[in-house]
């Protein structure tokens, strides 16, 4: 199963060879969980709007996840599931065979996400979420503790993707899929979004972002996701060449809307 239709192709764009351009663009409603691709993402002081502004939530207050900490907990299977706000909604259930429920769910993001279960029907509530996990967990929204691990709005760049599947010994490039970044980049140079660190950064003619760290990323890189497989290389691969890095987060400088095709360029 696909994580959802295939958005609209990029616009051609007349830059630079040089110029990273947007290439794809998702959303996560739900921490964890698999998201949605857009043609276009709003990006608000927040970060990007509506994502991972719900989270499958413990009685004890903690996260589901895919690794342990102080505010995770370690939750098999979120990875199976995918979330979707109103506008992607009904074209997700349809691919699936399901029947989109009606909801509160709506497509900036401020309504109760639209959630696809692993065999592909609709999460009814959350005492179906509970059984299907097994745990005393509900969907909540996020309060005034923020559900990013630490940035807002987050970069990969195509060029890395396809350092690291050498590093690998692969033969394609790796799988943008594993590490769950709002914004793809079409780039040329290999880490080259890493050099932005610390600078502010124009994306499209609307939104401003500096580029504040180099992302670490943890277990669920390795993990399965309906039709990715699990592979425990990828972790052990940044972690011995990338100091377990690999793509950027940033904070928000200027809101606005990015769109697929966009010029993103260092200022």
């Amino acid at each position: 199963m696909p994580e959802l239709p295939s958005a609209t192709a990029a616009p051609a764009h007349a830059t630079e060879p040089s110029d990273a351009t947007v290439a794809m663009l998702r959303r996560f409603p739900v921490k964890s969980m698999l998201g949605e691709r857009l043609p276009e993402l709003v990006i608000d002081e927040r970060g990007t709007a509506g994502d991972r502004l719900w989270a499958v939530t413990y009685g004890d207050g903690k996260l589901g996840s895919g690794k342990n900490s102080r505010r995770f907990r370690r939750t098999e299977g979120l990875l199976h599931f995918s979330a979707s706000y109103t506008a992607n909604a009904t074209a997700t259930a349809a691919s699936s065979g399901a029947t989109a429920t009606s909801g509160a769910a709506r497509g900036d993001g401020t309504g109760r996400p639209h959630v696809v279960t692993p065999d592909g029907s609709d999460l009814r509530d959350d005492a179906h979420l509970a059984e299907l996990l097994g745990a005393d967990v509900r969907l909540a929204r996020e309060d005034a503790v923020s559900h990013f691990d630490e940035c807002g709005v987050t970069l990969i760049g195509t060029a890395s993707l396809h350092a690291l599947g050498r590093i690998l010994g692969d033969t394609e490039q790796a799988d943008a899929r594993r590490f769950r970044k709002n914004i793809l980049l079409n780039t040329v140079e290999p880490w080259i979004e890493e050099d932005w660190v610390g600078r502010e950064v124009a994306v499209g003619d609307e939104v401003r972002l500096r580029v504040t760290k180099r992302m670490k990323r943890c277990v669920m890189t390795t993990m399965s996701q309906r039709d990715l497989p699990e592979d425990r290389r990828v972790l052990k691969t940044l972690t011995a060449d990338r100091g377990m890095c690999i793509g950027v987060g940033a904070d928000v400088l200027t809101p606005g809307t990015v769109r697929l095709g966009d010029t993103v360029r260092p200022v």
